[in-house]
């Protein structure tokens, strides 16, 4: 199914929720809905909700969110985005988009990860869309730049947590339940079992979980940290983390005079598939790469090989005599980002950027 290149003017939260429309106002980046597919290569119930598909410059996940997150920014009369993130971050690439398109200065922090292609390809394209890069080393001392960055002494500064992830974000997935629960209503593929999707920065999985207890799915979303649990002592990825941020969505819905929430649901959260560290390759997530590359599906090894590896566990695990539909809910990009940002912004420095990254990593060893 093609990418859908129409902005949605009424998302099925507003059709449901209409008061949630007027408080937060969101800014139609993405393109809505985004297709689902069925995978006959991976089984008869093996399906496949497309969010690589959310732009046509830049799709993943992030791209639902900033919809949100822009609306707060204009609001605020913001000028400046400050976020953090490792050196491949999706989520700098998808701020860094928006800034550009929106006449924002963006700065992004970055703490090291292990260097590949798809690492390469994301400082290329922040670089390509004209945000600051600051190179910090540590996860640490990211994180503690980010909290004491000079700009914070700025009126014009918007602080972005890591993975384009807030209070008003969350309501991004919300919303992409109530659209999952649509195209089932539509017959465009059976209610999943189970939902698998990637869980970092937990508004994704927050959402995702609020938004099917109160649109009606039965379906059970399962998140895959692929995320440090800890960032030093402080909790980061961890189902108390993902919980408060339903929590926070839940206690918002409810001061809008939204009902059905007397019971607020509790994320399900797997550990078992983060591997030896961020961004570092596992045997199971290499697999599910190549699994998934013979069905003509790009994933990496951060985030959605390894929410990969355990939807194909589940459906190698699937009940032969009563068999499950089960949901890869993709996040990764799958647009051609870089070749397209070269071309809009006239960035040729862009294209050099993977060897000064290289000297960059050099001169620190």
């Amino acid at each position: 199914m093609s990418l859908n290149t129409e902005l949605n003017t009424e998302l099925p939260l507003f059709t449901r929720y209409p008061q949630i429309k007027q408080q937060l106002s969101p800014q139609q980046f993405a393109c809505l809905p985004t297709p689902v597919k069925a995978l006959p290569g991976l089984g008869s119930n093996a399906w496949i909700k497309q969010d690589d598909l959310t732009h046509p410059n830049y799709g993943g996940n992030k791209i639902r969110k900033l919809d949100f997150v822009l609306a707060e920014i204009k609001q605020k009369k913001k000028k400046h985005v400050i976020t953090f993130g490792a050196t491949g971050t999706n989520a700098g690439v998808a701020t860094a988009m928006m800034c550009y398109r929106n006449q924002l200065k963006c700065t992004v922090y970055l703490f090291e990860q292990p260097l590949s292609q798809t690492v390469k390809n994301n400082l290329a394209l922040m670089q390509a869309y004209g945000a600051e890069l600051i190179y910090c080393g540590s996860l640490l001392k990211t994180v503690l730049s980010f909290y004491c960055s000079r700009y914070r002494l700025n009126k014009d500064s918007y602080f972005l947590w890591a993975g384009c992830s807030n209070s008003v974000a969350t309501f991004a997935y919300i919303n992409a339940a109530f659209e999952l629960k649509q195209q089932i209503e539509d017959g465009e593929l059976p209610e999943p079992e189970h939902i698998f999707v990637p869980v970092g920065s937990c508004s994704t999985l927050a959402g995702l979980t609020l938004g099917a207890q109160l649109s009606g799915l039965k379906s059970k979303v399962i998140g895959i940290r692929v995320a440090p649990a800890y960032l030093g002592p402080f909790p980061a990825c961890t189902a108390n983390e993902v919980n408060k941020v339903i929590k926070v969505a839940a206690k918002q819905m409810q001061d809008w005079g939204i009902e059905g929430l007397a019971t607020i649901p509790k994320c399900q959260f797997n550990d078992d598939f983060y591997g030896d560290g961020y961004g570092i390759a596992s045997k199971e997530s290499l697999k599910a790469i190549e699994t998934f590359e013979q069905q003509g599906i790009a994933l990496e090894n951060t985030y959605t090989g390894k929410a990969a590896a355990a939807y194909l566990q589940q459906l190698q695990h699937n009940d032969d005599s009563k068999p499950k539909p089960q949901l890869f809910w993709q996040t990764f990009n799958s647009a051609d980002a870089l070749a397209q940002a070269q071309q809009q912004t006239n960035n040729t420095e862009a294209s050099n950027l993977s060897d000064k990254l290289q000297q960059y990593l050099d001169n620190k060893r």
